[in-house]
């Protein structure tokens, strides 16, 4: 793992591949433009990076690379793969970006903590910019894997909206979000309907 001076380090993990120095630092300058002024004026509280690689010599794309924030107001997600580790990495910059757009826009709108925002943070999400128009596929499963193979964290300690919670949905590469209702207080899940609009999962009274 690397770190940049008062900011919010990057952890990088990996699952079936070494995560060597020159790989870590591969990471850190690829994610630096995304989010080198966010991690250190508060923005971001954590960001963890997980890379994986799939050993099945059937798997075409098979490194992954999964980037986790936790930010003020939400978490925001994005993952990638591709048939070299690299290349994921570089390509999970304009996902993450196009992300960080969303949160931006949704700020001004007043979600997420509301329209107030320092300079710093409105010029480093302003600078953003989207490189590509086209973007990897979301999600990656294994298909001889039927263990657990993968945990999604989400942030439960500060209750939102449901409507912010549906703005969240924009920041994960799935379709769900779990999330802890202002109004009840009770752990609720909105999520993507297959024949379309929004679903929303809440415990029974």
């Amino acid at each position: 793992m690397s770190t940049v001076e008062n900011t919010v380090p990057i952890t990088v993990t990996g699952d079936n591949i070494e995560v060597t120095d020159s790989l870590v630092d591969y990471v850190n300058t690829k994610l630096e433009r995304p989010l080198g002024k966010l991690r250190s004026n508060g923005v971001i509280k954590d960001c963890t990076v997980h890379l994986i690689v799939n050993k099945n010599p059937k798997v075409e794309n098979a490194h992954r690379i999964e980037v986790n924030l936790s930010m003020v107001g939400t978490t925001v997600h994005s993952g990638v793969e591709s048939p070299n580790m690299y290349t994921s990495i570089d390509n999970v910059v304009e996902r993450l970006s196009r992300k960080l757009i969303k949160y931006k826009e949704r700020r001004l709108q007043g979600w997420h903590g509301g329209k107030s925002m320092s300079e710093d943070m409105f010029e480093a999400l302003d600078s953003l910019e989207v490189e590509s128009e086209e973007a990897a596929e979301d999600e990656f499963t294994d298909p001889e894997a039927p263990e657990v193979t993968k945990v999604r964290s989400f942030d439960l300690s500060n209750p939102i909206s449901m409507e912010e919670a549906i703005f969240a949905l924009d920041y994960v590469d799935h379709d769900f979000y779990v999330y802890r209702d202002d109004k009840s207080n009770e752990v609720n899940v909105v999520y993507k309907r297959n024949a379309g609009g929004i679903g929303l999962v809440e415990p029974e009274q």
